[in-house]
């Protein structure tokens, strides 16, 4: 998976990972392609302070994960995120993954809204000093611990397709092997930033890294989450506006395996299920009877039969009216 689902208390920052983790704090999960997570950490999980800047991890198998703020909605803003990282890292498109940012607006807000937030185009925006930074950051740590690794000058190392190299000993690393020890080097107050002449990946064409999984499906939707002991509950709204639950009948609903409980809400009656398909079949076999609000004179309701068996219908034509062409008047003798 290249797309991952995540869930760090701000208070788990910078405790206990393994790899390196600019700013922040990620709970282990194996690798960088684990599995969607349903368990996430807990919210009063002790360790580590505070940390700006938490967008990117670097896991010991070379991927690298970077937390996006932003929704991905279709558009491609995981792809132009991640892009704008390993522009700066000097990593490859295909070692990239994308992990949506747990809520936390301190921390990861909209900074064209001041809350975390999607929409009016400022993804790429609001986030692209954030991320450059974020990137070169990393990148700065990882070529100091080759040099501490290695014996040799940081300015002598070169980074370049997600491979670290001093060319005058022949050493050569990837990012995972360095990782850790990259996690132990002081994080520069000011990392140097690429010449935007020099980008190879900003404005070119990279591949989507999220057409794989949505293509086969394995891809992780909001529909896909599941949490230990969580239900999925489906509202039946009225088709009437202003309309009041008179009474239901939930006996065929209750029959459906997977339906745990029925029950009156304010929009209408809810049916409680372990499974989305459940709750579909129950809200699918549950009877309603609705108490419509009085009509209003010389309106007719929002919602009726006949409205409803004219939808999707094309409006008549007009008849056309019959045309007829003057004669000319008979030439006069």
């Amino acid at each position: 998976m290249l797309i991952e689902t995540l869930r760090p208390s701000r208070r788990a920052f910078l405790a206990g990972s393994t790899g390196l983790v600019v700013g922040f704090y990620l709970s282990p999960l194996g690798t960088a392609r684990a599995a969607p997570v349903k368990e996430g950490v807990s919210a009063d999980a002790t360790g580590g302070q505070f940390a700006p800047n938490a967008f990117v991890r670097i896991a010991p198998d070379d991927t690298v994960s970077v937390v996006c703020k932003h929704i991905e909605m279709g558009q491609g803003p995981y792809t132009g995120l991640t892009t704008i990282v390993a522009e700066e890292l000097d990593a490859e498109m295909g070692q990239m993954r994308a992990v949506p940012a747990p809520a936390d607006d301190a921390l990861y807000k909209n900074l064209a809204f001041g809350v975390m937030g999607t929409g009016g185009s400022t993804a790429i925006a609001n986030s692209y000093d954030q991320l450059r930074n974020a990137g070169a950051t990393a990148r700065a740590m990882l070529v100091a611990a080759a040099a501490a690794e290695w014996g040799v000058p940081a300015d002598e190392i070169t980074v370049e397709a997600g491979r670290i190299r001093h060319s005058a000993s022949g050493k050569e690393s990837g990012f995972g092997p360095l990782a850790e020890k990259a996690a132990a080097m002081p994080q520069p107050s000011e990392a140097k930033l690429k010449d935007p002449k020099d980008f190879k990946l900003i404005g070119s064409d990279v591949h989507r890294i999220d057409t794989v999984e949505k293509s086969n499906g394995t891809a992780v939707f909001t529909i896909d989450i599941s949490m230990p002991n969580m239900l999925t509950a489906l509202v039946v709204h009225p088709e009437v506006f202003g309309a009041k639950v008179a009474s239901f009948d939930d006996t065929q609903t209750r029959k459906i395996a997977g339906v745990v409980d029925v029950k009156t809400v304010p929009q209408g009656v809810a049916i409680y299920a372990e499974t989305m398909w459940a709750a579909l079949q129950g809200r699918a076999a549950l009877k309603v009877e609705w108490d419509s609000p009085p009509r209003r004179r010389g309106r007719a309701p929002r919602s009726s039969p006949s409205i409803r068996r004219g939808r999707g219908r094309k409006a008549p034509r007009p008849p056309r009216k019959a045309m007829s062409t003057p004669r000319s008047p008979a030439p006069q003798r």
